[in-house]
């Protein structure tokens, strides 16, 4: 498989990368794009590369979603040095954004504002925070 980036602007030896386009089948079908993407550019360059897509492998300690207990009880984690470990499997803790949509009492309709916390979780024994949270009360 085939991918490209578009180089941007040079900064000494070093160039400022854009996003990665792909994958296409062969170097016909790269060029076919970068030609639509850039018609009759001069100066855009491009850096063309093999490459293959994998999937993460999952952890063997990893319990089913319907196993899995919810996140943020501080009671299933311990803190080994500088690191949060979960007291079931041993892996790292990891931290999901989760937001709360402000609500304003006595006006109809949201406000366009949330706020945010860190909701920690094990990616084995536990769910993945959802990103959209509980509104609050905006007193």
């Amino acid at each position: 498989m085939k991918f490209f980036i578009p180089l941007g602007l040079k900064y000494g030896n070093y160039w400022h990368l854009g996003n990665v386009y792909g994958p296409y089948e062969d170097d016909k079908t790269v060029e076919e794009e970068i030609a639509r993407l850039c018609p009759n550019s001069k100066t855009d360059q491009f850096l063309i590369f093999d490459g293959y897509v994998i999937n993460v492998k999952p952890s063997p300690k990893e319990k089913p979603e319907s196993e899995k207990r919810e996140p943020g009880n501080m009671e299933n984690y311990v803190k080994k040095g500088d690191v949060w470990k979960c007291r079931d499997c041993d892996a790292d803790i990891l931290g999901s954004k989760v937001a709360h949509p402000i609500w304003i009492r006595g006006f109809a309709g949201g406000s366009g504002e949330c706020e945010y916390e860190t909701v920690p979780y094990c990616p084995n024994c536990e769910k993945k925070p959802n990103f959209n949270g509980a509104p609050v009360d905006d007193d």
